[in-house]
Protein backbone atom coordinates (compact mmCIF):
# COMPACT_ATOMS: atom_id res chain seq x y z
CA UNK A 1 0.00 0.00 0.00
CA UNK A 2 2.75 2.48 0.80
CA UNK A 3 4.42 1.42 -2.47
CA UNK A 4 1.18 2.44 -3.97
CA UNK A 5 1.46 5.73 -2.51
CA UNK A 6 4.78 6.95 -3.97
CA UNK A 7 4.46 5.52 -7.24
CA UNK A 8 0.83 7.35 -7.34
CA UNK A 9 3.32 10.66 -6.76
CA UNK A 10 5.84 10.06 -9.00
CA UNK A 11 3.40 8.93 -11.26
CA UNK A 12 1.58 12.40 -11.37
CA UNK A 13 4.76 14.18 -12.00
CA UNK A 14 5.20 12.65 -14.76
CA UNK A 15 2.12 12.85 -16.66
CA UNK A 16 1.80 16.57 -16.26
CA UNK A 17 5.56 17.73 -16.33
CA UNK A 18 4.92 17.66 -20.19
CA UNK A 19 1.60 20.21 -19.83
CA UNK A 20 3.77 23.13 -18.21
CA UNK A 21 4.36 26.31 -20.05
CA UNK A 22 7.71 27.38 -21.18
CA UNK A 23 8.57 30.14 -18.23
CA UNK A 24 9.39 33.37 -19.60
CA UNK A 25 13.53 34.33 -19.82
CA UNK A 26 13.60 36.83 -17.61
CA UNK A 27 12.01 34.92 -14.73
CA UNK A 28 12.23 35.38 -11.59
CA UNK A 29 12.96 38.11 -11.35
CA UNK A 30 12.04 38.44 -7.39
CA UNK A 31 11.88 36.14 -4.60
CA UNK A 32 10.37 32.97 -4.58
CA UNK A 33 8.37 31.53 -1.72
CA UNK A 34 8.62 27.93 -1.13
CA UNK A 35 5.68 26.78 1.00
CA UNK A 36 6.11 23.92 3.36
CA UNK A 37 2.94 22.59 4.56
CA UNK A 38 4.37 21.85 8.25
CA UNK A 39 5.32 23.34 11.12
CA UNK A 40 9.53 23.58 11.09
CA UNK A 41 11.66 20.53 12.93
CA UNK A 42 10.12 17.76 10.35
CA UNK A 43 11.75 15.70 7.66
CA UNK A 44 10.07 17.75 4.81
CA UNK A 45 11.06 21.24 6.22
CA UNK A 46 14.37 19.64 6.40
CA UNK A 47 14.11 18.80 2.91
CA UNK A 48 13.05 22.59 1.58
CA UNK A 49 15.74 24.33 2.90
CA UNK A 50 18.26 22.05 1.34
CA UNK A 51 16.21 22.71 -1.90
CA UNK A 52 16.19 26.04 -1.08
CA UNK A 53 19.45 27.26 -1.11
CA UNK A 54 20.35 25.11 -4.10
CA UNK A 55 17.45 27.17 -5.58
CA UNK A 56 18.37 30.43 -4.56
CA UNK A 57 21.99 29.83 -6.48
CA UNK A 58 20.97 28.37 -9.58
CA UNK A 59 18.01 30.97 -10.21
CA UNK A 60 20.36 34.21 -8.67
CA UNK A 61 17.29 34.89 -6.66
CA UNK A 62 16.02 34.05 -3.10
CA UNK A 63 13.95 31.31 -2.45
CA UNK A 64 12.17 31.46 1.01
CA UNK A 65 10.67 28.72 3.16
CA UNK A 66 7.66 29.57 4.51
CA UNK A 67 5.67 27.03 6.97
CA UNK A 68 2.48 26.91 6.86
CA UNK A 69 1.50 23.56 9.20
CA UNK A 70 -2.18 22.36 10.20
CA UNK A 71 -5.00 19.84 9.22
CA UNK A 72 -2.06 17.22 8.13
CA UNK A 73 -0.38 19.50 5.22
CA UNK A 74 -4.23 20.67 4.05
CA UNK A 75 -4.10 24.04 5.33
CA UNK A 76 -1.05 25.30 3.80
CA UNK A 77 -1.17 23.41 0.33
CA UNK A 78 -5.06 24.54 0.16
CA UNK A 79 -3.20 28.00 0.60
CA UNK A 80 -0.99 28.14 -2.20
CA UNK A 81 -3.87 26.09 -4.59
CA UNK A 82 -5.72 29.58 -3.50
CA UNK A 83 -2.99 31.73 -4.30
CA UNK A 84 -2.21 33.79 -7.69
CA UNK A 85 -0.55 31.12 -10.33
CA UNK A 86 2.37 33.36 -11.31
CA UNK A 87 5.31 31.09 -10.24
CA UNK A 88 6.45 32.92 -7.34
CA UNK A 89 4.51 30.82 -4.73
CA UNK A 90 6.01 26.71 -4.89
CA UNK A 91 4.75 24.22 -2.62
CA UNK A 92 6.91 21.49 -1.23
CA UNK A 93 4.28 18.14 -1.21
CA UNK A 94 4.82 14.71 -0.49
CA UNK A 95 2.79 11.57 -0.62
CA UNK A 96 0.61 12.73 2.10
CA UNK A 97 -0.66 15.76 0.46
CA UNK A 98 -0.43 14.55 -3.26
CA UNK A 99 -2.85 10.97 -2.22
CA UNK A 100 -3.65 10.67 1.49
CA UNK A 101 -5.51 14.13 2.29
CA UNK A 102 -7.65 13.98 -0.84
CA UNK A 103 -8.93 10.90 -0.16
CA UNK A 104 -8.90 10.93 3.23
CA UNK A 105 -10.76 14.47 3.82
CA UNK A 106 -14.58 14.84 1.90
CA UNK A 107 -12.96 18.30 0.92
CA UNK A 108 -9.39 18.79 0.97
CA UNK A 109 -9.81 22.19 -0.05
CA UNK A 110 -7.57 21.79 -2.91
CA UNK A 111 -8.10 19.56 -6.70
CA UNK A 112 -4.52 18.37 -7.34
CA UNK A 113 -4.66 17.50 -11.13
CA UNK A 114 -6.82 21.10 -11.34
CA UNK A 115 -4.94 23.17 -8.87
CA UNK A 116 -1.08 22.17 -9.44
CA UNK A 117 0.77 21.70 -11.91
CA UNK A 118 4.09 19.46 -11.10
CA UNK A 119 7.59 20.72 -11.05
CA UNK A 120 9.81 17.51 -10.49
CA UNK A 121 10.28 14.88 -7.75
CA UNK A 122 13.18 15.69 -5.71
CA UNK A 123 13.97 13.61 -2.94
CA UNK A 124 12.30 10.23 -1.26
CA UNK A 125 13.06 8.78 2.36
CA UNK A 126 11.77 5.62 4.08
CA UNK A 127 9.81 5.49 7.30
CA UNK A 128 11.69 3.45 9.89
CA UNK A 129 9.37 2.57 13.33
CA UNK A 130 10.86 3.97 16.68
CA UNK A 131 10.28 3.38 19.98
CA UNK A 132 11.54 5.13 23.13
CA UNK A 133 14.21 2.90 25.02
CA UNK A 134 12.03 2.51 28.33
CA UNK A 135 9.83 0.34 26.16
CA UNK A 136 10.73 -3.22 26.95
CA UNK A 137 10.98 -4.09 23.37
CA UNK A 138 13.96 -3.99 20.70
CA UNK A 139 12.19 -6.09 18.26
CA UNK A 140 8.54 -6.10 16.13
CA UNK A 141 8.16 -9.51 17.67
CA UNK A 142 8.83 -8.01 20.98
CA UNK A 143 7.08 -4.76 21.05
CA UNK A 144 4.07 -6.74 19.01
CA UNK A 145 4.29 -9.45 22.32
CA UNK A 146 4.33 -6.21 25.01
CA UNK A 147 1.16 -4.40 23.26
CA UNK A 148 -1.11 -7.47 23.66
CA UNK A 149 -0.29 -8.22 26.79
CA UNK A 150 -0.78 -4.14 27.56
CA UNK A 151 -3.83 -3.62 25.35
CA UNK A 152 -4.36 0.46 25.15
CA UNK A 153 -1.24 1.32 27.14
CA UNK A 154 1.25 1.66 24.11
CA UNK A 155 0.54 4.77 21.98
CA UNK A 156 2.52 6.87 18.93
CA UNK A 157 2.63 9.94 17.98
CA UNK A 158 1.35 10.64 14.63
CA UNK A 159 0.73 13.83 12.52
CA UNK A 160 -2.64 13.42 10.92
CA UNK A 161 -3.60 12.48 7.05
CA UNK A 162 0.69 11.12 6.99
CA UNK A 163 2.52 8.30 5.74
CA UNK A 164 3.76 8.05 9.77
CA UNK A 165 -0.35 7.62 10.40
CA UNK A 166 -0.98 5.12 8.00
CA UNK A 167 2.42 3.37 8.63
CA UNK A 168 1.47 2.96 12.23
CA UNK A 169 -2.30 1.93 12.14
CA UNK A 170 -1.06 -0.84 8.83
CA UNK A 171 1.11 -2.24 11.60
CA UNK A 172 -1.16 -2.53 14.73
CA UNK A 173 -4.27 -3.96 12.32
CA UNK A 174 -2.00 -6.38 10.43
CA UNK A 175 -0.41 -7.27 14.24
CA UNK A 176 -3.67 -7.36 15.86
CA UNK A 177 -2.60 -4.71 18.78
CA UNK A 178 -4.40 -1.88 19.68
CA UNK A 179 -2.28 1.88 20.05
CA UNK A 180 -3.53 4.83 21.56
CA UNK A 181 -3.61 7.57 19.18
CA UNK A 182 -1.75 11.19 19.98
CA UNK A 183 -2.19 13.32 16.88
CA UNK A 184 0.66 16.56 16.86
CA UNK A 185 0.37 19.17 14.04
CA UNK A 186 4.22 18.49 12.80
CA UNK A 187 7.13 15.68 13.25
CA UNK A 188 9.06 18.18 14.99
CA UNK A 189 6.81 18.31 17.88
CA UNK A 190 6.35 14.27 17.77
CA UNK A 191 10.18 14.05 17.68
CA UNK A 192 10.80 16.40 21.10
CA UNK A 193 8.18 13.99 23.12
CA UNK A 194 9.45 10.73 21.66
CA UNK A 195 12.90 11.62 23.01
CA UNK A 196 11.34 12.94 26.18
CA UNK A 197 9.28 9.77 27.07
CA UNK A 198 5.72 11.01 26.56
CA UNK A 199 4.95 8.68 23.86
CA UNK A 200 6.24 5.35 23.17
CA UNK A 201 6.27 5.13 19.25
CA UNK A 202 6.63 7.07 16.27
CA UNK A 203 7.23 6.03 12.81
CA UNK A 204 9.91 8.71 11.34
CA UNK A 205 10.82 9.36 8.06
CA UNK A 206 15.04 8.06 7.91
CA UNK A 207 17.45 10.65 6.68
CA UNK A 208 19.03 8.41 4.63
CA UNK A 209 17.15 7.84 0.83
CA UNK A 210 16.53 4.79 -0.12
CA UNK A 211 13.38 2.30 -1.21
CA UNK A 212 11.28 5.11 -0.31
CA UNK A 213 7.55 4.78 1.04
CA UNK A 214 7.53 8.79 1.37
CA UNK A 215 8.55 10.83 -1.00
CA UNK A 216 8.60 14.89 -1.94
CA UNK A 217 7.53 16.87 -5.29
CA UNK A 218 7.29 20.83 -5.83
CA UNK A 219 4.25 21.93 -7.32
CA UNK A 220 3.23 25.30 -8.21
CA UNK A 221 -0.43 26.64 -8.26
CA UNK A 222 -2.11 27.06 -12.19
Amino acid sequence: MLRRFVVAAAALAAIFSGALPVAAQDYPTRPITLVVPFPAGGGNDALARVVAEKMSRTLGQQVVVENRGGAGGTIGTRAVAKDTPDGYTILLTYTGTLCINPTLYSNAGYDLRKDFAPIGLIGSQPSVLTVHPSLPARTPYELVAYAKANPGKVNYAFVPGTIGQMTAEMFARSAGIELTRIPYKGNGQAIGDLIGGHVSIWCSPSRRSSAASRSASCLRSR
